[in-house]
């Protein structure tokens, strides 16, 4: 196979304006924050964003005028309250939202990793998420003659944004044993191409040692990059913690625009490189993030 690693601005070049980016994200958690300074620092427009439970990441695209669409679950921080760029970008009009259950925009994503036209749910019958005009949702009859179902149009994204513990130059992707979100193994298989920031590369023969980690098989994975705590300010368990000192700086800037877009000249256009960007944020409090690490 041939070598996958390249720098994260090589790697955001596969995402062109208009795209539909796919981005693996909790509230706090395991979000591909170095990919998205770097499409950010790309100056990437127009773009659809899918994100499960997005946070940080869809408020610093907000806030840049980068995201045109967004398809979500639920968009928070939890007890670091509401994303306030994406709810001021959606209520202006800036940002055309569709907002789905968690089973349905996972229906979504399925029908398309199996190359389906739609997959069937009931976890939004009942809602009024049925009732706001959703083309890519209809709820049809039970052909077996159970009671009615929604089908849920298949949804694939251009790029999948995701990040991990470890890659080998292949592509193929590792996790250490943990909490594992349903969207890390789901978002690549529906998408055309997947770009994976990860904690270390190493060779092959390393990721043998315990093959039952490997989540992404090297022909499915376009781009690698080598980022250390590239999820930072959110977690990447079992490695290191969210940064609440982070998550509390950006809570408070983005009550006001202006503080915001200091916010991120300080975190997005100051540091040149990701090394630059993890000086900025300084090793002591690097290391008081850091858990113990999975053997």
């Amino acid at each position: 196979m041939p070598d996958k690693v390249m720098t994260a601005a090589e790697a955001v070049g596969l995402v062109r304006d208009g795209d539909v980016v796919g981005l693996q994200a909790g509230p706090t958690q395991c979000a591909p924050m170095s990919l998205v300074r770097a499409l950010l620092a790309a100056g990437r427009r127009e773009l659809h964003a899918v994100s499960l439970s997005g946070s940080m990441a869809l408020d610093w695209l907000a806030t840049r005028g980068a995201l045109a669409r967004l398809t979500t679950a639920a968009v928070t921080m939890e007890s670091y309250g509401m994303c306030r760029q994406v709810r001021r970008a959606v209520e202006s009009g800036a940002v055309q939202l569709e907002e789905l259950s968690e089973t349905a925009l996972l229906a979504r994503l399925g029908a398309a990793a199996r190359g389906l036209p739609f997959l069937p749910t009931r976890g939004m019958l009942g809602s009024d998420l049925l009732t706001v005009g959703n083309a890519h949702l209809a709820v049809v009859d039970d052909p077996f003659g159970g009671p009615p179902v929604v089908a849920c149009q298949a949804l694939r994204p251009d790029v999948a944004l995701l990040h991990a513990h470890r890659a080998d130059a292949d592509g193929n992707v590792a996790l250490d044993p943990g909490p594992r979100h349903p969207m890390t193994t789901l978002l690549p298989r529906a998408s055309d191409r997947v770009v994976v920031s990860v904690e270390e590369i190493v060779d092959a023969d390393t990721l043998r040692e315990h093959p039952e980690r490997t989540i992404l098989p090297g022909f499915a994975v376009d781009a690698v990059v080598l980022a250390p705590y590239g999820a930072h300010p959110t977690s990447l368990f079992p490695r290191y913690d969210y940064d609440a000192e982070a998550f509390q700086s950006w809570a408070d800037a983005s009550r006001v625009p202006a503080d915001a877009e200091a916010f991120l000249a300080s975190h997005v256009d100051g540091p040149a490189t990701h090394d630059d960007y993890l000086a900025r944020v300084g090793v002591d409090r690097l290391a008081a993030l850091t858990l113990e690490r999975a053997s």
